[in-house]
């Protein structure tokens, strides 16, 4: 258990909580996950409680937020094929009417 920490993220999909964890981790950052089965006690307590949660020692809370940041940073923008002029959605990597693949 960490000395000084606090909360940078929850969810309630717990593998949303143990990826951001395992990011931190790769980086050489000490992780605690709270909450990993807590979900069992919802209906006795707030939903939010029983989430799932994150923390980290003070002293590395930017460092683990602008991790978390760069992680959740996603080109959200659609594109434009560039062989047949379509526009694609996101998660689109192969543009969806010719094939093309996003440039």
């Amino acid at each position: 258990m960490l000395a000084s920490v606090k909360k940078i993220f929850t969810d309630p999909n717990l593998s949303l909580v143990a990826n951001a964890a395992n990011v931190l981790a790769a980086a050489g950052l000490t992780t605690e996950l709270r909450n990993a089965y807590a979900g069992g006690a919802s209906g006795g307590l707030a939903f939010t409680d029983v989430w799932p949660e994150l923390w980290v020692a003070t002293d590395s809370v930017a460092a683990a937020e602008a991790l978390l940041a760069d992680l959740s940073k996603d080109d959200d923008r659609e594109w434009q094929c560039p062989s047949c002029k379509e526009h694609n959605g996101v998660s689109f990597k192969l543009c969806w009417q010719c094939g093309s693949p996003q440039s």
